[in-house]
């Protein structure tokens, strides 16, 4: 036999009053025709009387709500901003367009396809999928904080760092 007892609820079964954030109170199980019924009851509306009544019985409390979840980009976006630096030649913005390659790889939108040294620098060589071509981006060798510098400069420039 299999029971399905429902989630705490977000009011008093009493008063009806809604609990609050972090506010403690009572749930209980009672067996009514071989079936558990959960009920959930603020603190003030539960009294002892109740504990002989139900089958179990335990104090909980409303948990925290959690921080809002971070938004991220919508994969165009990105997309657009490594089309958009294509041809661009300053340091940051070579940095720019590799790490969000990264992303697009990771995101399916680029597949690598090789590697290419030539005279002391790396090329990563890649398939744009939505486009159907091969697209080259210089390796600019960052290390782990150059990484998230670019990172941190790409989340300004959509708003969400």
């Amino acid at each position: 036999m299999e029971w399905y007892i429902h989630k705490g609820a977000k009011n008093c079964s009493r008063c009806e009053r809604l609990f609050e954030e972090e506010e403690e109170y009572f749930s209980a199980l009672y067996d009514t025709d071989n079936a558990y019924t959960r009920k959930d009851f603020c603190l003030c509306c539960w009294d002892t009387n109740r504990q002989n009544e139900s089958f179990s019985y335990w104090k909980t409390k409303v948990q925290k709500k959690s921080e809002p979840v971070q938004k991220y980009a919508h994969t165009e976006i990105f997309y657009d901003l490594f089309v958009r630096s294509e041809n661009e030649e300053n340091v940051s913005n070579i940095n720019f367009r590799y790490v969000l390659s990264l992303y697009l790889m990771r995101k399916k939108v680029l597949t690598l396809l090789s590697i290419d040294k030539t005279d002391g620098n790396e090329f990563l060589i890649f398939r744009n999928l939505k486009e159907d071509k091969e697209v080259k981006v210089f390796n600019p060798k960052l290390d782990k904080e150059g990484i998230l510098a670019v990172k941190e400069e790409i989340g300004k420039l959509i708003g969400i760092a």
